[in-house]
């Protein structure tokens, strides 16, 4: 098994993300079960605004030159957020995902940030199972409340 994943990782690139790779995210997140795309939240606009705020937290997996992974993470300066994980479904349980959220906890530690949280739709039993293997906590104590201004 190991050396699948040695394999793997000699295949798989991981870099920053950049605005310019927001089609290929875009198309791949609309593949993805449980994403959950809004017209205003993830539009070119708003996407490019978290990676102009947050350039040292995002990040694509490529593999022979084609985007097979995201992940978007932020922080406000005290907490982290992860947003938009998603791997193509033909590369995923190869570690990928595990690999760039790791990427973005390591990157917010080096900032200071102690706590980060994500959120996961309610129908997607597929994420909630993935982030707990990770040792992710559900909240039961909060509620979320969002208004677009």
């Amino acid at each position: 098994m190991a050396e699948k994943e040695d394999q793997e990782d000699q295949l798989v690139g991981i870099r920053k993300m950049v605005a310019e790779d927001y089609p290929d995210a875009y198309k791949l997140w609309q593949k993805t079960p449980g994403m959950n795309l809004r017209d205003f939240d993830d539009s070119f606009e708003e996407i490019s605004r978290l990676i102009k705020f947050n350039p040292g937290f995002c990040f694509v997996a490529e593999k022979d030159n084609q985007l097979i992974g995201t992940i978007l993470g932020a922080t406000d300066g005290r907490r982290g957020r992860i947003y938009h994980l998603a791997v193509a479904r033909e590369v995923q349980h190869t570690g990928i995902a595990t690999k760039l959220v790791n990427l973005v906890i390591k990157q917010l530690k080096e900032v200071g940030i102690q706590k980060i949280s994500i959120i996961v739709m309610k129908n997607n039993h597929e994420g909630e199972l993935f982030w707990k293997s990770l040792q992710f906590s559900k909240r039961l104590d909060v509620d979320t409340y969002d208004r677009i201004i």
